[in-house]
This record gives structure tokens, sequence and C-alpha cells, in this order.
């Protein structure tokens, strides 16, 4: 028998082999494993090299590093306006924009405080962000409304303005001693050509408790 004869002899023994394994055994992960040895040993010695899918997949990262990148950075903002003012709040903790209805009064609270909102049966302190952060009481017919979890108050705006999606580095953060800004104004960014002005949740959520405590001990 010549070389090409038994070439083919062989090949036709493992065709054969492999679907004789087939037929008689169940298909396991132990199985796949000897029968991928044995294909690649096979493509060997055909001149074939195996395929290294761990070099494939190492490739497929590296063709991607500036996606992954921004997928881990971007930030997502609501965008609102409060007079001729934009502001933002971290889209994650807000819970819904509604029209503002009926406001029940409430005794021994700030005076940005306009009194309790009931948002599906779950009150909520309705804060007047413009008298808060510029003094200026608003006549504005809407409210952000946070997460429950979050804390049980909204905040009086005039619009939705826009939602903005930007990386951490386009973010300019302003310390607190920065003259001209207030305390819970942590950061701005630049959208649509308007200056937008972020809110620091933590520290506005707490000078407000800490204003009804006050008010509450007076």
């Amino acid at each position: 028998m010549d070389r090409a004869s038994a070439s083919g002899a062989e090949g036709g023994r493992f065709e054969s082999g492999v679907c004789q394994i087939f037929v008689n055994y169940e298909l396991s992960i132990a199985f796949l494993a000897d029968f991928m040895v044995s294909l690649n040993m096979a493509e060997k010695s055909e001149g074939k090299a195996p395929r290294d899918a761990s070099a494939e997949a190492s490739r497929d990262n590296q063709s991607k590093p500036e996606e992954a990148s921004a997928e881990v950075n971007i930030e997502k903002f609501l965008v609102f306006a409060i007079r001729d003012e934009r502001y933002a709040l971290p889209s994650g903790i807000i819970g819904e924009v509604a029209v503002l209805e009926k406001v029940f009064p409430l005794p021994l609270v700030p005076d940005y405080v306009r009194g309790m909102i009931n948002r599906y049966s779950i009150p909520y302190a309705l804060v007047d962000i413009s008298l808060f952060l510029r003094k200026d009481a608003s006549d504005a017919q809407k409210v952000i409304v946070l997460k429950e979890e979050i804390e049980k108050i909204a905040f009086l705006i005039d619009d939705v303005i826009d939602i903005a999606e930007l990386p951490s580095s386009k973010l300019i953060r302003i310390e607190k001693e920065s003259d001209g800004f207030n305390p819970s104004i942590n950061a701005c960014f630049e959208s649509k050509g308007n200056n937008v002005l972020c809110l620091d949740t933590e520290e506005l959520i707490g000078n407000i408790q800490k204003d009804f405590d006050m008010e509450v001990w007076k």
C-alpha cells in the first residue's frame, strides 16, 4: 500500500471511529474535550495549526479597548431648568418626573419646603430648589421625585431639558470653598452649549435634614 492510500485509510478510520463514538456514547463535556484533542492532532497531521481560542479572545479584547473603557466611565444625568439656569441630578436616584398637584401645608419646616405631596400613597416633602439655592421662590409646576429608598423628597422645577450621558473626564469638579457656588453644587459640565451645574445629592439632602431639625427645635 502506497503512502497516499495509507493516509486515506487512516483518515477514513478516524472519521468512522468518531461516528461510532457519537452513536454509542452520550455527548458529555469530558467526551467533547477528548474529541477536540483528537481533532487538533488530526489537523496537525495535515499541516493545519489548531485554533487557539484564548489567543483569539485576547485579540478581540485588544481591538476594542476604547469601547470597553467608555462603557465603564459613562455617567448619566437628568438635566432640568430652574429659571435661567441648568442643573443636573444623577438619573439613578430619580423615581419620576410629574406635574405638580395638590400640596399639603406642613408646620415647623424651612421656608423652602412648600409642604407635602402624595405620590402613590407615599408622602414626599416638596422642596422649592430655586428658593433653597438662589433665595428666589419659584412658581414652577413640575416636580422631580426621588426614589423612595434614597429620600422622600421632591424638587420643584420649571422643566426637564435633557438626559446627558458623558464620560467622567468631562465633569469639572468644583471645590466647596469656591466663591459664588452653593455648597450643594459639586461639579459642572457643558451640554448643548449650556453650562450645567451638578447637585451633590448627599450634601443637598444632608442640608435639608439639618434645616428640618433646626426648625423643629426652635
